[in-house]
């Protein structure tokens, strides 16, 4: 390394030194010296050149150099500290015989060559020029979600077998871009030097930020001639912008259309599919026909949803969806179309005059006059599954419109074959393909399977499209996603028994309505690791029942997580699914499932459910009371003792009026969903008993009640969502006929503005008709 330093006017010093080398070629090394100062533009510099090579340099003269050490004097302009020479390129002119006028001249250039190669640039050592590649050219990284990070690996080599010097590497953005969010790892010490065919392996890390994408360049300075500070090395670095994308599932709310005073409703929930948080900026709204409208939870506004992830959405649903209620119940005036509007950052359709606001439309209408195609989510997310293994999800396809739905086939769009169909009988020939249209009925459903199966680690979407007779719908696309990694699925397993029965948990049993059962899920069992949480989810239950989880009578606070109790609230199927959690993270392949049939053991079992689309909590401890009402025809009136039976008068077992028929009121819910129930062990022979349903307390509008009649366990009538309106209203329902273990049940459909509280019930024309034509006998002589 050679450096100026302070010398004093007239005096001058000089350092010179030999060395040695093995090398097979001419090499010039520089040794430390010390210049002197002169006038004007010119130095002086005293410069040590040492021939370290084997081959003797080819002098002027026929003079040839060997291995030794010369001391010169050159007096050289200043040049540039950035223009390098290449030592190379001398040993090049050395080698094809480059010819002066004298060896002071070759001194000179050697000279020269020295003072600009070893003075360039400090700490570097000895001098080479290189030749530097790197690997890729360009950097473009895929698409990374806020809160995560991804790295690619950049590789520069030295491709020559002389020494590569890298003086500068930094990062720096492009044009008006930012460059936040991007880094560089494992770069050693700058400057720093790479042998002949050496390379330096370079991280390249991008952390999204929020905000528009990444934009930068990785400069490179080296001591390549081809490139310079002004003209260095670059690679360039693109990144993907997170942005929020809105999807609506289902994008289309459709009903079937109905008359006056009938009432349905149906959901759309909006999520996230984007990578970065989606602002809903108001609450959505509705405009269009009086038909509809919307009900939505109370959240605060504007409102964030995270990206979706299932997993995570299951613990927190608010923090990743917005559920909205769409209700229906026509007028009978036509207005059967509508709209609900969202305003949101997802600007792909911009409201207008607003470029930084997107809108979303979805449509509501009642023309449903044909099939209509409904799925139960569009959006499916695996999770992390081992490589190797399998895991399954289930796709519910439901037909929301009045006429047949053909379902003609179900195929999936996927780059590669990680995702398959599991069709069941649909596909009896085993092709992976429907034989044959499957038919659903309005109302009904039907499901087939996916199946996730990761080759090899990392992140596999596809696309699952359900081919039908829906005009408006004619290809539904349900979107799927699964990541493979190293490991193993843990194993689910779950059992359930009834509450104080004795027996072992089994996957399938019997029980009674208003008895409590006991799930089980300790027997899950992971095979490389241990289960680490049970995911506990309704898959099904009883229409209009609302069943609740919650931790077992042993265990108040619910620390072991295993076990879960509920109660049989109503007649009907209970199916309860469980997934388990190891501790690498993963979700069981297969999830296991308990089904419970709850059955009446009474005579006689009739059941109140009711629902207040304007409730936005019905499992809460505040809602709207309906009340479930019997009286015993002839000697009795509604709502009075001894011959009626509500919330008043819940047990008449005392009473001998009430011999041999027991009734009792078995449950009162006084806040909103229910249910009630009123059950008879032994009704008497040719006796009437007249049902009433009474809306005691409207708190939150409209209440659509539905009333359902078991008969020895046997489903025999029901009356479903019928409106009840305001405070008071009474619904006469219906009346039960017995003799001898057969039950006759007459519909009656009656309004009231008021409770008939008093009066006994109508011995109505439907009822005297039925009597007369099969023979019903009267023990109190009621016609």
């Amino acid at each position: 390394m050679m450096r100026f330093t302070r010398v004093e006017p007239g005096r001058s010093r000089a350092w010179s030194g030999g060395a040695s080398a093995t090398l097979h070629r001419p090499r010039v090394r520089c040794l430390p010296v010390e210049a002197l100062p002169v006038r004007g533009t010119l130095r002086e510099r005293v410069v040590t050149v040492v021939d370290s090579g084997r081959p003797a340099i080819p002098m002027g003269g026929g003079f040839r150099y060997g291995v030794g050490t010369r001391t010169i004097v050159a007096s050289l302009r200043r040049f540039k500290e950035r223009n390098l020479w290449s030592v190379r390129r001398m040993q090049s002119l050395w080698q094809s015989g480059f010819r002066t006028g004298g060896r002071m001249l070759l001194w000179v250039v050697l000279a020269s060559m020295a003072l600009v190669a070893c003075g360039d640039r400090d700490g570097i050592g000895e001098t080479g020029a290189g030749v530097i590649e790197v690997a890729p050219t360009q950097i473009g990284f895929a698409q990374v979600e806020l809160g995560d990070s991804a790295t690619e690996f950049l590789t520069i080599r030295n491709n020559s077998d002389e020494r590569l010097q890298i003086f500068e590497l930094e990062l720096e953005a492009t044009g008006e871009g930012s460059a936040d969010g991007l880094s560089l790892g494992s770069v050693p010490e700058l400057p720093f030097a790479l042998e002949a065919q050496e390379e330096q392996v370079i991280e390249v890390t991008y952390a999204p930020q929020a905000g528009e994408a990444a934009r930068g360049r990785v400069r490179i300075l080296s001591s390549d001639p081809r490139f310079s500070a002004d003209s260095p090395l670059y690679v360039d670095i693109t990144t993907l912008e997170n942005s929020p994308e809105i999807l609506v599932d289902p994008p289309i709310v459709r009903f079937a259309r109905a008359g006056t005073g009938a009432f349905e409703e149906r959901q759309t929930r909006l999520i996230n599919v984007g990578t970065a948080p989606l602002v809903i900026y108001e609450a959505p709204e509705y405009g269009g026909g009086e038909d509809f409208s919307i009900a939505l939870p109370e959240r605060s506004y504007p409102l964030e949803l995270l990206p979706f992830d299932s997993e995570a959405a299951g613990e927190n649903p608010e923090r990743y969806e917005l559920v909205i209620d769409v209700l229906y119940e026509p007028t009978g005036q036509g207005q059967d179309t509508g709209e609900i509007s969202v305003v949101t950052n997802d600007v792909r359709d911009p409201v207008p005059g607003r470029e930084d606001r997107g809108l979303t439309r979805i449509d509501v209408r009642a023309d449903a006059d044909a099939a209509c195609i409904e799925v139960d989510s569009r959006n499916r997310n695996f999770g992390q599954v081992p490589i190797g293994s399998s895991s399954l999800d289930r796709v519910e396809v439901t037909n929301c419109g009045t006429q047949v739905l053909q379902i003609e086939n179900v195929v999936v769009d996927q780059s590669g074959n990680t995702f398959e169909l599991d069709l069941g009988s649909w596909d009896r020939s085993g092709n992976g393909a429907i034989d044959d249209p499957v038919s659903v009925a309005p109302g009904m459903s039907v499901s087939f399977g996916v199946r996730f199966i990761p080759f090899e680690e990392g992140t596999e979407r596809a696309e699952v499209v359900i081919v039908n007779n829906d005009p408006i719908q004619p290809e539904l696309v349900i979107d799927v996603v699964g990541r493979g990694a190293d490991g193993e699925c843990p194993i689910a397993t779950a059992l359930g028994r009834v509450r104080g029965v004795s027996g072992m948990g089994r996957p399938s049993l019997t029980a009674i309505p208003l008895q409590y059962v006991i799930l089980d899920g300790s027997q899950s069992e992971d095979p490389d690791g241990q289960v680490v949480d049970y995911e506990w989810e309704v898959l099904q239950g009883p229409p209009g029942t609302l069943v609740q989880l919650g931790p077992t009578q042993d265990d108040p606070l619910g620390n072991d997580t295993s076990r879960r109790e509920f109660r049989l609230l109503t007649a009907g199927t209970y199916r309860i699914g469980l997934n388990v959690i190891d501790n690498d993270g993963f979700r069981s392949c297969e999830g296991a499932e308990v089904e419970i049939r709850a059955i009446p053991d009474q005579d006689i079992h009739i059941e109140l459910t009711w629902t207040n689309p304007s409730d936005p909590d019905e499992g809460d401890g505040e809602g709207s009371d309906v009340d479930l009402h019997l009286t015993k025809m002839g000697p009795g009136s509604w709502a009075e003792e001894p011959f009626s039976v509500y919330f008043q008068f819940p047990n008449r077992s005392q009473e001998s009026i009430w011999s041999p028929e027991d009734p009792s009121l078995d449950i009162d819910v006084r806040d909103g969903a229910g249910p009630e129930n009123i059950t008879m062990r032994n009704p008497a022979n040719c006796e009437w008993y007249a049902i009433g349903v009474h809306y005691y307390r409207q708190l939150f509008g409209t209440a659509y009640a539905t009333v359902r009649i078991y008969i020895q366990g046997q489903l025999r009538y029901e009356s479903a969502l019928e409106p009840l309106e305001r405070t008071g209203e009474f619904w006469d329902v219906a009346r039960i006929h017995w003799d001898s273990g057969q039950a006759t049940i007459v519909d009656v459909d009656t309004r009231y503005p008021a409770l008939p509280q008093g009066q006994p019930p109508e011995v109505g024309n439907a009822m005297v008709e039925t009597a007369t034509d099969l023979g019903l006998c009267s023990a109190q002589q009621l016609y």
